[in-house]
């Protein structure tokens, strides 16, 4: 890719950004697991010493810990490997708040708190230590840019009963704090990007970042991150929280580096100026709606570089950020990636369609309403429940309440509401007719896209309980041929009541509600197994692995 449209000044600042980018690869691989750092400079260091290691070495950057995430997080890398035993610390005793000794040795299963708790804490020493604070710290305790600590390895002491036990060995620790010198560095890189560009909304966001990673104060800093206006586009910072699966609270590092496409971002303005109108007409409750959803604007840009959490399946597009209070305030802005889109177009989604999509149907994939529903799969992020009041008057949040089953319902309802919003869209003229079709039948093929990624991934999991929900309503049809085709009777009824059956979950905070339906419908049945089966059979690729030439040669 060529850096055409930037400045001189702007390829300078492009080098000092990749390299600040670079350092939420290392935050990343510390926050996934505490012996991550070590176990991927190992891996690195003996790449080259057999067929093998250059495999798990291959493959641990993929992933960037030693569990898959296409394989449920199961382990890649074993407690028999020697990379394994040197940094599992196995023979390290530690004892639980119950006072059950155990050895902390390598987990198999990637721990569901990864390095933002201790290993050893369960949820309901978190809620009894939660209730001992004040109500600051709580807001800090379950806040994106914290991480939970403990003050002692061995916390029951024989006089102590167990409630007590869990109530005052947990501390927090800022992400400011925690990774210090690594965000110091990143500052330093970033300021000095600022200096040097000469595009004054790049330059405020370079320094309000580097400014925000030495105070723990992202607010301005994703304002400024919104309020880009320039052809040189930077997202860099915590802001996902799928890696936290105990609770769903701690904020992912992570980085996009690219250029921006003029031309496919002004095509994209419909969405961004529609939201009010479509959250008006969300197929809820109307008590539920919000009188004054922000416009996200959009961005479309050529990727030239990622890093952090950026791990298995690479992203198409991103919505942020993911603060509510912002979100609130001034809404969110989207991002996308059209090399990517393209690329898994063209290599994965058009060979699915032909594999597990019924012959007759096929004609209507196509890369057109791939990428509209992308963007409107984004947009979707932006509206519906967002800060919620519950049965007993108080204010949350659906993140809160929901907890960790917050993500996999948040991406289901970005993706059926957003069908459901181009279905609308059409339906007042704004969108072409002929787009009806390609886009139900493109929306079934990446279904199967998805679920590749796995039932334990975010994506995956909200995509098995799309895909069972509409078949179960008669709007997928499995035919003698073990392929699918979509009832365009049918499917327009079943998009409207699974919209309408998780935006009211999530605008009544209902947990309960939300672990029943995932786990109802978040289960690998007959037709997904054989289509994924076909698809292990003609060996179709699950993701792209993206190469970045131009950042490689920055950072060498």
């Amino acid at each position: 890719m060529k850096l055409s449209g930037l400045t001189d000044l702007d390829k300078e600042a492009l080098g000092l950004v990749v390299k600040a980018a670079a350092v939420m690869d290392d935050i990343f691989h510390l926050q996934s697991w505490y012996s991550n750092p070590a176990l991927r400079d190992w891996l690195k260091e003996h790449a080259d010493t057999s067929e093998l290691n250059k495999l798990k070495w291959s493959y641990y950057q993929i992933n960037k810990s030693p569990w898959s995430c296409l394989d449920e997080d199961e382990a890649f890398l074993t407690t028999a490997d020697s990379a394994v035993r040197l940094f599992s610390n196995a023979t390290r005793i530690v004892r639980d708040w119950k006072g059950v000794e155990y050895k902390a040795a390598f987990p198999m299963l990637k721990p569901a708190g990864a390095n933002f708790y201790p290993p050893d804490m369960d949820k309901m020493e978190f809620e009894l230590w939660m209730d001992s604070l004040e109500k600051d710290e709580q807001k800090e305790a379950t806040g994106f840019f914290s991480v939970i600590k403990r003050h002692s390895e061995f916390i029951l002491d024989s006089h102590q009963s167990d409630n007590k036990a869990g109530s005052h060995d947990l501390y927090i620790i800022p992400y400011c704090e925690e990774y210090q010198s690594l965000l110091a560095n990143a500052a330093d890189l970033l300021h000095k990007a600022g200096d040097i560009t000469n595009s004054p909304s790049l330059k405020r966001l370079l320094h309000s970042k580097a400014d925000a990673f030495l105070s723990n104060d992202y607010y301005d800093s994703d304002i400024a991150w919104m309020e880009l206006d320039s052809k040189f586009d930077v997202t860099i910072g915590p802001y996902e929280t799928y890696e936290d699966k105990l609770f769903g609270y701690k904020a992912t590092f992570e980085a996009y580096v690219g250029i921006r496409d003029d031309e496919a971002s002004a095509q994209l303005k419909l969405f961004g100026d529609n939201l009010q109108l479509l959250e008006q007409n969300l197929p809820m409750d109307s008590a539920y709606k919000s009188k004054d959803v922000k416009a996200a604007p959009i961005r479309v840009i050529q990727l030239l570089y990622n890093a952090g959490d950026v791990k298995g399946p690479q992203t198409l597009a991103f919505n942020l950020p993911n603060d509510e209070c912002i979100v609130k305030d001034r809404g969110s802005s989207m991002v996308m990636l059209k090399n990517v889109s393209e690329a898994k177009f063209k290599h994965i989604l058009l060979p699915i369609a032909a594999a597990c999509v019924a012959e007759e149907q096929q004609e209507h994939v196509d890369f057109e309403s791939f990428f509209t529903f992308t963007i409107c799969h984004e947009c979707c992020h932006g509206i519906g429940p967002h800060t919620i009041i519950l049965p007993n008057g108080q204010k949350s949040t659906v993140r809160l309440e929901l907890q960790e089953l917050h993500s996999a319902l948040e991406e289901a309802k970005a993706d059926i509401v957003g069908l459901w919003a181009l279905r609308f869209l059409i339906s007042q003229d704004f969108l072409s007719e002929s787009l009806l079709k390609s886009m139900y039948v493109s929306f079934l093929a990446g279904c199967f896209r998805s679920v590749r990624f796995g039932l334990e991934e975010a994506h995956g999991k909200g995509q098995a309980l799309q895909f069972n929900w509409l078949y179960e309503k008669g709007a997928f049809v499995w035919n003698s041929e073990s392929k699918i085709s979509v009832d365009f009777t049918k499917i327009e009824e079943a998009v409207e009541s699974l919209s309408r059956e998780i935006l009211t979950i999530q605008a009544k905070g209902d947990k309960e509600a939300a672990g029943l339906l995932l786990q109802k419908y978040c289960v690998l049945t007959e037709p997904l197994k054989v289509a994924l089966k076909n698809l292990e059979n003609i060996q179709v690729p699950v993701d792209v692995t993206p190469t970045f030439p131009i950042a490689s040669k920055i950072l060498q």
